[in-house]
């Protein structure tokens, strides 16, 4: 049985993933199904969204799909039982909160991390205003909305909040995988989703 939480994935990672520092590079922002317009997973889609993550130099994706959780668990089984973990695959979904397009990561030992994606689209009136004790961090970089960022804003409310500032890609291709991505440990964002008592959506 493959050992589970924190430790199960350092164990999977160290045979070449994990670099000697902890740091994986992390797209933590894509949806894959929407990509391959398949939201059951087979083996053969699993195969190309894993090849494309690696392609990009990357350690692990999240797979954050609208309302939709499953489909990221349904990869992460696959990648885990058949392709023998080559790349860490982080379940998740993006939600709306209120204005704000709110991703949702499902990390080890039960920790959950969410973050505001592309803060800036759709328009809010005050970014501010709308971030609560629930949310993490914030993306400071996203290809499709990079011009509806205000990067200085951003940068402020993060060092205010002491938010996670975060680089994805927002894939909706395959190709676009890990255009931007994060590094960082994973430690770390587990941590950060502890600091405050949360629930689920």
């Amino acid at each position: 049985m493959r050992a589970s939480g924190l430790s199960g994935i350092r164990s999977s990672l160290s045979s070449g993933v994990n670099r000697g520092n902890g740091r994986l590079k992390l797209d933590l922002h894509t949806h894959c199904g929407e990509a391959t317009s398949l939201y059951t997973p087979t083996l053969d889609i699993v195969k190309q969204i894993v090849a494309a993550a690696k392609a990009r130099g990357l350690d692990g994706i999240a797979i954050t799909e609208h309302y939709n959780r499953a489909y990221g668990y349904k990869v992460k089984e696959i990648v885990e039982k058949q392709l023998h973990d080559e790349l860490l695959i982080i379940p998740g979904q993006e939600i709306d909160k209120g204005p704000l397009h709110v991703v949702v990561l499902y990390l080890p030992d039960d920790s959950t991390f969410r973050f505001v994606g592309h803060p800036g689209y759709p328009p809010v009136k005050d970014l501010a205003s709308e971030i609560d004790d629930s949310i993490h961090g914030l993306e400071i970089r996203n290809p499709t909305h990079d011009d509806d960022i205000d990067g200085e804003l951003v940068r402020r409310l993060a060092k205010e909040r002491q938010l996670l500032l975060l680089s994805n890609s927002d894939a909706h291709f395959l190709s676009d995988i890990g255009k931007y991505y994060t590094e960082i440990e994973l430690e770390e964002l587990c941590a950060r989703a502890r600091r405050v008592p949360n629930s689920k959506p």
